[in-house]
């Protein structure tokens, strides 16, 4: 049957003032009439149904929808907003190594008898210092590359080692003259005065076994020989003075960690210092977690403040180097993107107080920012960012 309409009023509305409701039915209602049938009630559900979908679709359609340019331009400008800029793309990249104090070795002197003294641990021993003693009488460190392989005497053979020692004894106060390769009488006459600093017999000869040449000043790690234990073999474990940081990273990432380059150092307390890489290793094999091998490149990174990390020995510390992703590129934050229908990005652009969408393409991100490859966007302009 086809549908038809009619205008029904509630039973008790008057004439002038219709309560009027246009529906479509099968079998129509008069307003005497008190129950309607079932198939009208079902076309009322359907009508109900159908409305409900199509106030959804516009409301998505609506939400979806980039704002209309004349009512963008209109509102006010965000509070929220950052400048283009063209710079590097980079990341962050975090390594774990341990800080310890550089150059740990083994030191000790060939000369005989019994080890009367050693000192405590973390002493710092410089040139002209006492190492340890043996028989009572004080072993001592000069400063110079070339380690001690022979006595100081009157008659020996000209040498790179008389002027190391010369050095120190100039330093020290006891050498007036300039240094060289000859053993003179005037290294003897120093060598004595300096004997009689220290209260050694003043012989003018240092046999072999009385100095230790370091080129630096040694930190005392710990006690190899306890006093009472035999002389002649390794009495101390010693380092540098200095601490550095031995760290591993991806062989890839070795043009972001050249030597000379910046970093920073998280110790063990919170605290962030910045370091320099000092040496980069070969890549060498390392174990993983999973019982495997991996290559590796090892670096060598010293404190720029060494104070900072003076409450430390030996710590696990983290790393943070930078990686350069893209360079010299068109920048925004993360933070500006808008999305658009079909899978577009946008930016908010504020010129002049209002606001316009600007599509744009997209490049690579990292860290907070997103490199942008096309679109109608400059260095200087100003977006808005999400709070």
């Amino acid at each position: 049957m086809k549908p038809s309409f009619r205008i029904l009023r509630k039973k008790d509305a008057d004439a002038d003032d219709p309560d009027t409701v246009l529906g479509p039915t099968d079998d129509i209602v008069d307003e005497d009439q008190g129950i309607s049938s079932g198939r009208g009630r079902r076309g009322w559900v359907i009508a109900a149904t159908a409305l409900v979908l199509v106030v959804a679709v516009a409301a998505t359609i609506l939400l979806t929808r980039p704002p209309a340019d004349a009512s963008e331009e209109q509102k006010k400008p965000p509070t929220e907003t950052a400048t283009v800029s063209v710079g590097d793309l980079t990341e962050q990249v975090r390594a774990t190594g341990k800080l310890e104090f550089r150059n740990l070795r083994d030191l000790g002197s060939p000369l005989a008898g019994t080890v009367t003294g050693v000192p405590a641990p973390g002493t710092v021993v410089g040139r002209g210092q006492e190492l340890f003693r043996v028989d009572d009488t004080p072993v001592l460190l000069m400063l110079g590359e070339l380690p001690v392989w022979r006595e100081f005497a009157e008659g020996m053979a000209d040498g790179e080692d008389i002027r190391q020692l010369e050095t120190n004894l100039q330093a020290l106060g006891f050498f007036d003259r300039a240094p060289d390769d000859e053993f003179r009488w005037s290294t003897i006459v120093a060598i004595r005065k300096w004997q009689k600093s220290l209260g050694l017999e003043e012989s003018g000869r240092i046999e072999l076994g009385r100095i230790v040449f370091s080129p630096a000043d040694v930190r005392v790690h710990d006690a190899v020989a306890n006093v009472g234990s035999p002389a002649g073999g390794v009495v101390l474990k010693v380092s540098d003075g200095t601490k550095e940081a031995a760290v591993d990273i991806d062989p890839d990432l070795a043009a972001n960690a050249p030597v000379g380059a910046k970093v920073d150092v998280r110790l063990p307390d919170g605290t962030v210092a910045v370091g320099t890489v000092t040496a980069v290793g070969a890549p060498v094999e390392r174990d993983t977690d999973n019982g495997g091998k991996t290559l590796k490149l090892p670096l060598t990174i010293v404190l720029d403040d060494p104070a900072v990390a003076a409450a430390f020995d030996t710590v696990s510390v983290s790393v943070t180097l930078v990686n350069v992703i893209a360079e010299s590129v068109l920048l925004v934050p993360v933070t500006a993107l808008l999305a658009q229908p079909g899978g577009e990005s946008a930016v908010e652009r504020v010129v002049d107080g209002k606001t316009e969408i600007v599509t744009v393409e997209l490049g690579k991100f990292a860290d907070g920012m997103v490199e942008i490859v096309g679109g109608d966007l400059a260095e200087g302009d100003t977006v808005a960012v999400a709070k």
